[in-house]
């Protein structure tokens, strides 16, 4: 199915042009306009449910075959876990109301012993961290890569491999905290 590329006007013999590499013309229809918007959204189309399910099956297989190079069916482990912290904090602040959930479990617990203990620091610590607890797991993911290449550096992964190995450690954690 031999066509003429709408950009430089080469013969394209496969799904793309060997000259300029773009798309082989395709007319729009529901699946292009479905597709533009998964890719657009969070880019569901290059794996995202599949490597979902992988890491919850086995999250450290996952990250091997990502590093040792079969990427084309994954999504990308640090977008994906983004994404998951996204979804994550979402579900736990705008679903689960988990704000209110915890104003009432700290109003059921305190008792004077309780109450001397809690300080205005730890009450706003741990209001801070309980909001943006995704966002913290986040940021940590450079600092347990750095402390994992250095663990297991008999491995002979380098500092970015580990990022990779943490972020589907993290995706692994997020998804069971969603469950």
């Amino acid at each position: 199915m031999e066509s003429n590329c709408q950009n430089c006007k080469q013969i394209i013999v496969e799904n793309f042009c060997n000259n300029c590499g773009q798309k082989q013309y395709k007319r729009i229809d529901k699946k292009y306009v479905v597709d533009e918007l998964q890719y657009s959204l969070i880019h569901t189309n290059k794996g995202f449910l599949y490597s979902v399910k992988n890491v919850l099956k086995n999250p450290g297989k996952t990250a091997r075959e990502y590093i040792s190079g079969n990427r084309i069916n994954h999504y990308k482990p640090i977008a994906l876990a983004f994404v998951l912290s996204g979804i994550s904090a979402f579900i736990s602040f705008k679903i689960l109301d988990l704000v209110s959930i915890l104003k009432k479990q700290a109003g059921t617990q305190a008792t004077a012993e309780a109450m001397a203990l809690q300080t205005d620091f730890m009450d706003k610590f741990t209001g801070f961290y309980q909001s943006n607890s995704a966002l913290i797991m986040l940021i940590f993911v450079p600092l347990l890569a750095l402390f994992s290449m250095i663990a297991f550096r008999k491995w002979g992964e380098n500092y970015y491999e580990h990022t990779v190995m943490n972020a589907y450690g993290l995706s692994f954690y997020t998804l069971f905290t969603i469950i």
